[in-house]
C-alpha cells in the first residue's frame, strides 16, 4: 500500500541509497519547526541588558548587544547596534518603534526603526506578524514636536511586555500545573 505520510518526526541519520541520494532531506524549516514549541518567542532574559534601547546623542539611539528568539529562527545581536531616528516634527508629536524581526522573504532577521505618525494624539505603529514578517517591539520612542534630542526618559522599554514582545521561556518554564 501507499504510505501515508501524517506523521513526521524528528532528526535521524540519513543513509545514502544505491542511487546516490539520501533517504532523509531536513531543511531549515524542519529544524524551525523542532524547536517551534520549545522555545518561547522574544528575548532571551539573560542577562537583562539584552537588546536593551539606550539614548545615544541627538536623535541617536543604541540596540545593546544580546539575542531574540521567532518562530525558531534566533537573532544574535553581537555589539552595540547604533540607530537614528527621523527629526521631529514642527508642530506635531508622534511615537516610533523599535523591533526585531523574522522577514520570510528576505530570509533574514534584522533590528528596525518602525516610524510613527505624527499626530495631536499620537500612537505607535502597528506591528507586523504575518506569513511573510514577524516583527517584535523592543521599546517605544516618544518623539515630541520640535526635539533635537533624545534622553532615556523618553524611550519605554518593552521588552518584558508579551502583548508586543516578552522574554524567551523553555518548554519547562511553560508547563501548565
Amino acid at each position: 500500500g501507499k504510505k501515508v505520510m501524517a506523521i513526521k518526526s524528528y532528526f535521524f541519520n540519513a543513509i545514502k541509497g544505491t542511487s546516490g541520494n539520501y533517504d532523509r532531506v531536513y531543511n531549515a524549516q524542519d529544524v524551525t519547526n523542532y524547536l517551534d514549541k520549545l522555545v518561547g518567542n522574544g528575548v532571551f532574559p539573560n542577562p537583562s541588558t539584552n537588546l536593551q534601547v539606550q539614548a545615544s546623542s541627538g536623535m541617536g539611539i543604541v540596540v545593546n548587544p544580546g539575542q531574540g528568539w521567532i518562530n525558531g529562527h534566533k537573532i544574535i545581536n553581537t555589539a552595540a547596534l547604533p540607530l537614528t531616528l527621523s527629526g521631529s516634527d514642527v508642530l506635531l508629536n508622534r511615537i516610533d518603534r523599535v523591533i526585531f524581526y523574522a522577514d520570510y522573504t528576505t530570509r533574514e532577521m534584522g533590528i528596525d526603526i518602525l516610524e510613527g505618525t505624527p499626530a495631536t494624539s499620537p500612537v505607535a505603529p502597528a506591528l507586523t506578524r504575518n506569513e511573510n514578517r514577524i516583527e517584535y517591539c523592543l521599546a517605544t520612542i516618544a518623539i515630541n514636536k520640535q526635539v533635537a534630542s533624545i534622553t532615556q526618559a523618553d524611550i519605554t522599554d518593552t521588552r518584558a511586555d508579551s502583548t508586543v514582545c516578552g522574554w524567551v521561556q523553555g518548554l519547562i518554564q511553560q508547563v501548565d500545573t
